[in-house]
């Protein structure tokens, strides 16, 4: 069994993203990494060839600044990375997502138990979503706790979205099982004043004039001060550890029961029923769970 790693990063270093670790950590798990580092303006490219490791393949691609279509380039560059892989299992990461060490033999035997299983398009990965800070854990709906990371090399199977998960090219959902594997989601946990940047660069990228706008707005804290977050009580992965001893920013809540706001309000009123009766209503998933 062969398996391909892949992902694609812009401007990292300018950005804040963990893309570093997040590359790290498919190495012991994958025979290859293909990372497409499209033109940027900071040193990305010099950063993913520090990391020096031979299993690393980089792809070049070019960048049109005056696109503002922000789910197409997003699909586009993470399948220029896909279309160069060339194992069994091709396994994505995006750069603000981390693969924990101690998931890699649960995610390596699921691949193997599956490979010969051709109704098994793809594996879902669990995750870990961090809000505000490294310490603080997010437990709201309206995020997703369950997404298709690792895929069959096939020409059939591309991203979708903008780039959160994949489907067939016919736009049919895949056929998935759980892997065992899981992702730790940094992109919302970044220093606030790196925070602003990334979500002021995804803006602009969509088009977004009023979002952008909005948060160019935000105060200094930059986070929303009411995210369903609880303690972190766990280990991060070990590539992340300089990083994380190294900040120095924390993130409180008030944590309303319900927040009153048109954006979350469904999404609390579904965790307040969950957490009464066990029920799970209204959550999209992006996949067909296979028993």
């Amino acid at each position: 069994m062969r398996i391909s790693g892949f992902t694609f990063i812009r401007n990292g270093n300018a950005l804040g993203y963990p893309f570093v670790p997040a590359i790290r950590s498919l190495l012991p798990l994958c025979d290859e990494v293909i990372v497409n580092v499209p033109r940027s303006t900071d040193a990305t490219r010099a950063s993913v060839e520090a990391i020096g490791d031979p299993k690393i393949r980089i792809l070049d691609s070019g960048w049109d600044d005056a696109e503002r279509v922000g789910d197409p380039i997003m699909r586009r560059h993470t399948d220029l990375a896909l279309e160069q892989c060339t194992g069994d299992w091709c396994v994505y990461i995006q750069g603000d997502e981390v693969l924990h060490e101690a998931t890699l033999p649960a995610l390596r035997a699921s691949m193997e138990r599956e490979l010969a299983n051709a109704a098994v398009q793809g594996l879902l990965v669990d995750y870990t979503n961090f809000y505000g800070s490294f310490w603080t854990e997010v437990y709201s709906f309206g995020w997703y706790y369950q997404e298709v990371r690792v895929v069959r090399r096939d020409p059939r199977i591309r991203a979708w979205g903008g780039a959160q998960g994949f489907r067939s090219t016919d736009g049919q959902k895949l056929w998935v099982k759980k892997s065992g594997g899981r992702y730790f989601h940094y992109g919302h946990a970044l220093e606030p004043t790196q925070a602003r940047k990334k979500y002021a660069n995804l803006e602009t990228l969509y088009g977004n004039t009023e979002k952008l706008q909005a948060v160019e707005q935000r105060p200094a804290r930059f986070y929303e001060d009411n995210e369903k977050v609880k303690p972190f009580t766990g280990t991060h992965p070990a590539v992340m550890r300089e990083i994380i001893e190294r900040a120095t920013w924390t993130y409180t809540s008030r944590n309303p029961l319900l927040r009153f706001n048109r954006d979350y309000f469904w999404n609390d009123i579904a965790l307040l029923i969950k957490q009464c009766t066990g029920l799970t209503l209204g959550v999209h998933k992006n996949f067909r769970l296979l028993k």
